[in-house]
């Protein structure tokens, strides 16, 4: 009995690690790809891929003869957000902010040593960036990490800089005291920006959203061309940015003393 069991828990482990192998930039993958990447069997990988195509949780491009994501993920996902009151809550403001300021706004939250996206906006005119709801992206050189890393406490950024401050751009800040100068600076200014560390050409500025207790939870930020964001536009951009953070906190029930 109790080795079905394991067997069993082991059958659902692998269909969420599946699940989990497709990617926006790999978003169609083959049996024989998803056995390799994993570590199993062809025809373990075919099994829960036809019990997951049954519950609509992945489906077969015609196409390509390959698996990709079903609408029922996106069912569920949808599902989830709706009844985050912080997704709920920013999403209007978030909007606001994209169409005002001409470019894209995120709001992210933290997940161990990085950032997830939670809603995205983009404006008519902003430029596309690649990111997506659930997308995963580095903290430590980004405007939203470093935010948010910030106002985390010194045990996470201790962890943050023992694991290895990447060098993702020459323009990512990769000597620890330098790194830690600049969480300082952050805390300072009350935002966060990130020109050039994460994608050359782009540049990002970030403003924290609170809960009721004043703890910092979220943050948002607006993305664009370095090229059309200079210092001038940065510090407007910080300005909206933070009226806009101050704004989905009073909503999550935070009263600025």
């Amino acid at each position: 009995m109790i080795q079905e069991q394991e067997k069993l828990l082991s059958s659902v482990k692998n269909a969420i690690r599946i699940l989990r192998a497709f990617k926006m930039n790999n978003p169609q993958k083959g049996v024989r790809e998803l056995a390799n990447e994993l570590g199993l069997g062809k025809s373990s990988v075919q099994r829960i891929l036809t019990t997951l195509a049954s519950e609509g949780l992945v489906q077969k491009n015609k196409e390509t003869n390959k698996y990709e994501l079903g609408l029922s993920v996106v069912e569920l996902s949808s599902i989830v957000l709706g009844n985050i009151d912080l997704h709920t809550e920013a999403h209007p403001i978030l909007t606001d902010l994209a169409n005002k300021c001409g470019e894209t706004a995120h709001l992210a939250i933290l997940d161990g040593n990085h950032v997830v996206y939670l809603d995205k906006v983009e404006s008519k005119t902003s430029n596309k960036v690649p990111s997506h709801l659930g997308f995963h992206n580095y903290a430590h050189c980004t405007s939203s990490g470093k935010l948010l890393l910030a106002h985390s406490g010194t045990h996470l950024v201790d962890l943050v800089i023992q694991n290895g401050l990447n060098a993702i751009t020459p323009k990512t800040i990769i000597d620890p005291d330098r790194f830690r100068q600049e969480l300082k600076t952050i805390l300072k200014h009350g935002y966060s920006v990130s020109v050039d560390e994460y994608t050359i050409g782009r540049t990002s500025v970030s403003a924290p959203v609170r809960d009721h207790t004043g703890k910092v939870i979220a943050a948002i930020n607006l993305v664009g061309p370095s090229s059309r964001i200079s210092k001038q536009r940065i510090q407007y951009f910080a300005s909206e940015l933070i009226r806009s953070g101050e704004l989905i906190s009073e909503r999550l029930g935070y009263w600025k003393k």
